[in-house]
């Protein structure tokens, strides 16, 4: 098709355009190799073998502990579970909501205004702690899990 109907500022508008585009599919190719070997739900495989160990450990509840034993077993994986595929599997909705009550806790310390640090630390050592936080921290008390 013959160009020469277009005006001078058409033409640049259309240059600038080309120029725009070029730039963002560079720029898009770049983002997608920078990402390209990072899972689609942003675990590691070192998140995935923490949840494992947690899940297996004795303070994990009953439930999570069976869906770590199906996941041992075979039957479904961490990935699975963590990008939705597994949510309608028996056991997961139950494991994973086992961990609700904790979390909900979690929650109402840092809105309380407690640091993310104090909270982490008053997780793992929750054991050494007596229910009444006489040292003047918080505490995680064992039965609100």
């Amino acid at each position: 098709m013959n160009d020469d109907w277009k005006s001078v500022r058409l033409r640049e508008a259309e240059a600038s355009l080309d120029v725009a585009l070029t730039t963002l599919d560079a720029k898009l190719a770049g983002v997608e190799k920078q990402f390209a070997d990072k899972p689609q739900d942003g675990l590691t495989d070192e998140d995935i073998k923490a949840i494992s160990e947690h899940a297996r450990g004795a303070d994990a509840p009953k439930a999570l502990r069976d869906l770590q034993a199906r996941i041992d077993a075979g039957e479904l994986t961490w990935r699975d579970i963590t990008s939705g595929r597994a949510a309608g599997e028996p056991g997961v909705r139950e494991a994973l909501e086992s961990g609700l009550p904790r979390l909900r806790q979690v929650y109402t310390l840092l809105e309380e205004g407690h640091s993310v640090d104090e909270v982490v630390e008053a997780g793992r050592s929750r054991s050494g702690r007596s229910d009444d936080g006489e040292d003047g921290g918080i505490v995680l008390r064992e039965d609100a899990w």
